[in-house]
């Protein structure tokens, strides 16, 4: 992933943030629709209270993603008719400070979904493997994606 240069203007990162959010975003969602998906198939004991536990963690991303659509509609997007992303210094840098707040909040919420799939029973390996690797772990990581962005933030070098 390439990072724009230290001294990127506040704008530059701004759009980088909210892509690479949204982004995050969507990828954990899809992986927990997936994994929802294939264990609905699955006849164990164990299903059923991962499945609750998906749909809570669907639902929460649910709520995350509906946040962050806030944020750009109030702070990222000039207006919404237009679409356009503020450029004025002081929007830009109130967006960004509204962004940093938001996923301070976010983290935490993040860190709970994802200690509460790591409690619950692995399902069988082969009921999540999927072509291009296994479900359960990429959704794992795709949450971690997002409760680790602090450290993308940090290497675009604007906000803490």
């Amino acid at each position: 992933m390439a990072f724009p240069a230290p001294n990127a203007a506040p704008a530059d990162v701004l759009w980088r943030l909210n892509n690479e959010y949204r982004k995050r975003l969507s990828q954990a969602q899809i992986y927990l629709d997936l994994l929802e998906q294939l264990l609905m198939v699955q006849n164990d004991d164990h299903a059923f209270e991962i499945i609750e536990a998906l749909q809570q963690a669907r639902h929460e991303l649910v709520i995350l993603t509906e946040e962050h659509r806030n944020w750009r509609h109030h702070f990222y997007y000039d207006s919404l008719e237009t679409r356009r992303m503020v450029q004025d210094n002081r929007a830009v840098s109130t967006a960004l400070s509204r962004f940093s707040r938001m996923r301070s909040q976010h983290e935490r919420r993040l860190y709970n979904l994802y200690n509460m799939l790591a409690q619950l029973p692995r399902p069988d390996v082969r009921m999540t493997r999927v072509p291009n690797g296994d479900l359960w772990v990429m959704t794992q990581y795709a949450l971690n994606d997002l409760i680790v962005f602090g450290d993308y933030v940090s290497n675009l070098g604007l906000l803490n």
